[in-house]
C-alpha cells in the first residue's frame, strides 16, 4: 500500500472518529468553526511520519526586500519540514497568483514527498506550488449551520472547485456536517439532498467523494458524485 492510499484510509478513519465525536458532543459542533481544528488534530496525531521536507522557492519574489532574503536564508540553513496535514492552504500555479480557486480547507501531503512553496512577489507568503507538489487528500468542509438545505443548494460550488484543482491529488473530498439530517416531518433528507446536488453539478471530470456526517444516523460516503 502506497503512502497516498494509506493516507486516504487514515483520513476516512479520522472522519469516522470526528463523526463519533460530533454525535457525542453535538453542541460543540453548533457551527463550522470547530470542524477543521478537530479534524486537523486527529490527523496530526495519527500521520506517521508527522512531517515532510519543505523547499521554499523564490521564483517570483522581490529579493530586494530584506524579509524575503532572511526567510530564504533561514530555510536553507535550517532544512525546514512541515506537518503532513495543513489547514487553510493557498496554492500557486503558472506564474499567476490565483486560479479558479486558490484556497482550500485542508490537505494531506504524502510521506517522503517534498512540498514546494513559493514566496509572494512582495512580503512573506506560503503558497503551495501546484505543479511541484503532490497531495494525498484535498478537502473542502461545510456545516449545515442549522440549515441542511445548504447541502443541496451550496455544495456544488465547493465540489466544482475540487474538480477544477489542476494538481496531482490522491482523493478529493467534500465534507458536510449536518446538524438537521431530518425535515420537520421526521424524514431523513440525505437521498433527496444528494439527488438535488447531482442535478446542480451535472457530470464532473474527475472523482470527488462526498463525506456526509449527520448529527443522527450513519456516516455516509457518496463515491464519485456526478460520475
Amino acid at each position: 500500500m502506497t503512502s497516498v492510499s494509506e493516507d486516504i484510509e487514515l483520513f476516512e478513519n479520522a472522519l469516522r472518529q470526528l463523526h463519533h465525536d460530533f454525535q457525542s458532543h453535538p453542541f460543540h459542533y453548533g457551527n463550522e468553526n470547530p470542524v477543521m481544528p478537530e479534524l486537523y488534530r486527529l490527523l496530526r496525531t495519527r500521520l506517521s511520519p508527522e512531517t515532510v521536507p519543505l523547499a521554499y522557492r523564490q521564483d517570483h519574489c522581490n529579493m530586494d526586500d530584506w524579509r524575503n532574503r532572511e526567510m530564504f536564508e533561514r530555510v536553507e540553513q535550517e532544512g525546514q519540514k512541515i506537518p503532513r496535514v495543513r489547514p487553510e492552504v493557498r496554492f500557486y500555479e503558472d506564474g499567476i497568483w490565483g486560479s479558479a480557486k486558490t484556497d482550500f480547507d485542508l490537505v494531506v501531503f504524502p510521506q517522503g514527498d517534498e512540498v514546494v512553496m513559493q514566496g509572494k512577489k512582495e512580503g512573506i507568503g506560503n503558497f503551495v506550488d501546484i505543479q511541484r507538489t503532490q497531495l494525498s487528500v484535498l478537502c473542502e468542509i461545510k456545516h449545515s449551520m442549522n440549515m441542511s438545505g445548504q447541502f443541496r443548494s451550496g455544495g456544488e460550488i465547493d465540489i466544482q472547485a475540487l474538480v477544477e484543482y489542476p494538481g496531482d491529488v490522491g482523493r478529493r473530498y467534500f465534507l458536510f456536517l449536518d446538524w438537521w439530517p431530518q425535515d420537520g416531518y421526521g424524514k431523513t433528507t440525505f437521498e433527496k439532498d444528494v439527488r438535488q446536488l447531482e442535478e446542480r453539478i451535472g457530470e464532473v471530470a474527475c472523482r470527488v467523494d462526498v463525506a456526509y456526517l449527520p448529527r443522527a444516523g450513519d456516516l455516509k460516503f457518496v463515491r464519485g458524485i456526478g460520475q
